[in-house]
């Protein structure tokens, strides 16, 4: 039985996921923002906003307390932004680089403290298909991904004989939540479903602790980015 903390687990899928894991009996830690989409999951939960001072460290210290420990953190939580740079403002681009990069920095590093010391841990964390390939109209997005993807790959090499293994999941186009308030034209039903996500991270979970899958990419055929 694994011990999992996963993120943004209210919806999407963080959501789906955290609902796998719990009815095949692993452990799980979920956190969202929302207390009361949280309450509802029977596993220990903590709601709480990841940019917030102090938050990551919470977050964790509560993995910690109700597992015991933490075999594997799944960040799931994240916004999106879909619009022309010369639309963007200041105020936009730095929330979205807050929630997406800042957090996950802040989640990675108080993360990787508790595992380095177990000397066992995995750090999943998806940065989507535009923290590997540009898109227009998404510069502010694909900035706050893009560093997502580089900080990772350096948290790699810094702990890289302490037993701990990262992943990042380059999905592109999930049919989830993220485009209920995106103004955008897409084709919902052609994307990947939230389920096949959740396989995907499961397979990464399940590995044997001496392989990691290092990047995993998926696209739908007519969204494809290169």
């Amino acid at each position: 039985m694994s011990k999992i903390l996963i993120t943004g687990a209210t919806s999407g899928i963080g959501h789906e996921l955290a609902a796998r894991l719990i009815a095949r009996g692993d452990s799980v830690f979920l956190t969202g923002r929302s207390s009361e989409k949280l309450q509802n999951s029977g596993a220990p939960y903590l709601a709480a906003d990841l940019t917030a001072p102090g938050a990551a460290e919470k977050i964790v210290n509560g993995a910690v307390d109700a597992m015991g420990s933490i075999d594997a953190v799944v960040h799931c939580a994240g916004i999106g932004l879909i619009k022309p740079a010369s639309d963007t403002t200041d105020t936009e681009f730095t929330h979205v680089m807050n929630v997406n990069t800042r957090a996950t920095f802040l989640l990675a590093r108080e993360a990787c403290r508790v595992m380095s010391a177990a000397k066992k841990g995995l750090f999943i964390t998806i940065p989507g298909i535009l923290g590997k390939a540009p898109m227009r109209n998404a510069s502010a997005y694909v900035a706050s991904k893009y560093a997502v993807t580089g900080m990772i790959k350096c948290f790699a090499q810094e702990y890289q004989r302490s037993g701990i293994r990262f992943c990042l999941f380059h999905l592109g186009g999930v049919d989830s939540p993220f485009w209920d308030n995106i103004a955008m034209a897409v084709q919902r039903d052609k994307m990947i479903p939230v389920s096949t996500a959740a396989d995907l991270i499961l397979q990464a979970i399940d590995a044997p602790p001496h392989l990691v899958l290092s990047e995993v990419v998926m696209q739908p055929e007519s969204h494809q980015l290169i």
